[in-house]
């Protein structure tokens, strides 16, 4: 195939947010353009360094006598999402970032008080939604994926409220941890 320009891209995210959850065992989408199931909420704004798509193949090369590399024995593919969302007043955000039950949110939906603890992530379903420069869009779709690590909340004038958040995919009954669809933007 010859080099074709317009299959160099960069995204924007898609209208309504980029980033979406929901507890586990929630309908999962199986294209890029049908609606989520309304269990899916948005985490909102997200930083201008957008998400972070991380893979890493874990081998162990195995040398012959006098140092040649005869063999690499391939252990497994990690996969993390990095982003920073920055809507800190969103109940979705907090609930994701210190549990569902250590949120309380006002009768309006504003969050009310946080809990710090060390209750563990539950493994939820999460979608990234993207708009590509060429004309398309694409979604990302874990099936199975936990908040793996919260970064510093630095409080300051200077910049907005919001922690690095890492999201580590698990494989489903299928062995995918994430599934990419695309499709011409509409």
């Amino acid at each position: 195939m010859a080099q074709t320009a317009k299959n160099a891209v960069y995204s924007k995210p898609k209208a309504g947010g980029a980033v979406w959850s929901a507890p586990a065992g929630s309908t999962l989408p199986t294209d890029a353009t049908t609606a989520l199931d309304g269990a899916f909420e948005a985490w909102g704004y997200v930083s201008e360094d957008g998400i972070a798509e991380n893979g890493s193949i874990n081998s162990t090369t195995i040398k012959a006598y006098g140092g040649a590399t005869v063999i690499t024995i391939e252990g497994g593919n990690d996969i993390t999402y990095v982003f920073t969302p920055i809507e800190y007043g969103n109940a979705t955000v907090q609930k994701e970032l210190y549990g569902g039950s250590n949120v309380e949110t006002d009768t309006d939906g504003s969050v009310k008080s946080v809990k710090l603890t060390d209750e563990a992530h539950e493994q939820r379903v999460f979608v990234f939604e993207h708009i590509l420069f060429n004309g398309r869009i694409e979604r990302t779709v874990l099936p199975s994926a936990q908040v793996t690590s919260i970064g510093t909340n630095t409080y300051s004038s200077g910049a907005a409220l919001g922690p690095e958040v890492t999201v580590t995919p698990y494989p489903d009954a299928s062995g995918v941890k994430a599934y990419k669809y695309q499709a011409k933007a509409v």
